[in-house]
């Protein structure tokens, strides 16, 4: 709605004889510093943390092992993130990434030692079930009606399920390909494999989001699903399609999650490797392009998280300051995205 010559503003001079000053218009260059703050907020508080634990912390903090260490980390991480985001890009849940990827790590070494099968047939077996995973998770969200949220979330109860039951409870540490192993652990440029490989998805997926009808309409669903079907877009498909390539990227960051830990353990599941995505992604959208998800914000995000726990951790700090990170960085980020939302309305 447009203000009417009749509106008054909080900002619009006061009468004559209203027995109060008249307020200024506007601070010039406002507007423009607070978009600029909200764009690159992160990446400065990034610096200033990295500034700091390199002062504190000059001979651990500041090296190339801990930032290999990092990298390494949070590859998968990243990855589980990419999956949560591209769903809510449509705004959509998918709150099984975490399990689709714990099931397809523990899938992939049980292929390989149990039942003899070779590295590559592995993995293309894992990589389409995580596509018929999300595939299943978009056909009950798009045929079924059922709220993302909740069928995703019985979906990774089920999943979770299913690995205690493929795995009988047990870690599968070796039959395995040792060209995995040696793939988690090795780097290129002293910059760990995990982390090039991480970065290449994440370049796709934002090219995929930022350049492709794919990805336009996409965003076009998450703003106004009933706009975007009078316009002509296949809202379903679209759907469905977000979901199936959340599956198949939860399935590749589970087989990353196999290189980078070296065994399959049950029980790596659900808000363990949920949670950290989430707060990436959430992050992600309060900065960049803020109230959008976005890929160069997701990445912001976990690296804003992994400095600040890597800092507290050199600095003695127990292992529980991990989830407290974690948990924290999701409540700020969805307060800042909320208050972004009621900006723009009230702008």
């Amino acid at each position: 709605m447009t203000a009417t010559a009749t509106d008054q503003r909080p900002n619009s001079p006061a009468p004559p004889g209203s027995g109060r000053p008249p307020r200024r218009a506007n601070w010039p260059g406002g507007a423009r510093w607070l978009a600029l703050g909200e764009r690159f907020g992160l990446l400065v508080l990034i610096v200033a943390i990295i500034v700091a634990w390199s002062v504190r912390f000059p001979d651990t903090f500041a090296t190339v092992h801990n930032w290999q260490i990092i990298g390494s980390s949070q590859s998968v991480n990243l990855i589980i993130a990419l999956a949560l985001m591209v769903p809510l890009l449509s705004n959509n849940f998918d709150l099984s990434v975490g399990s689709t990827a714990s099931l397809a790590s523990m899938l992939t070494a049980g292929l390989m030692a149990r039942n003899g099968w070779n590295l590559l047939e592995a993995v293309l077996v894992v990589l389409v079930t995580g596509l018929l995973i999300g595939a299943v998770n978009g056909l009950l969200v798009t045929r079924f009606g059922l709220n993302g949220l909740i069928a995703t979330l019985g979906s990774a109860t089920v999943l979770d399920g299913m690995q205690s039951w493929y795995s009988h409870n047990l870690s599968i540490s070796s039959g395995f390909s040792q060209k995995l192993v040696d793939f988690g652990t090795a780097t290129f440029w002293k910059i760990p494999w995990l982390t090039v490989v991480a970065l290449l998805i994440a370049l796709v997926i934002g090219y995929i989001v930022a350049q492709t009808p794919f990805g336009r309409r996409l965003v076009a669903v998450g703003s106004s699903s009933p706009a975007a079907r009078l316009v002509g877009v296949r809202v379903d498909r679209l759907v469905l399609a977000s979901y199936m390539t959340s599956g198949g990227l939860a399935a590749a960051g589970g087989v990353l999650l196999l290189a980078q830990q070296g065994s399959a353990i049950p029980g790596t599941t659900g808000i363990g490797v949920l949670l950290p995505a989430l707060a990436a992604v959430y992050l992600g959208a309060s900065t960049w392009a803020p109230g959008q998800f976005n890929v160069v914000g997701t990445i912001l995000g976990l690296v804003l998280v992994a400095v600040i726990v890597s800092g507290l951790t050199l600095g003695g700090a127990a292992t529980w300051v991990s989830g407290v990170a974690d948990g924290g960085a999701l409540i700020l980020a969805v307060g800042a995205s909320a208050a972004f939302r009621r900006r723009r309305r009230g702008a």
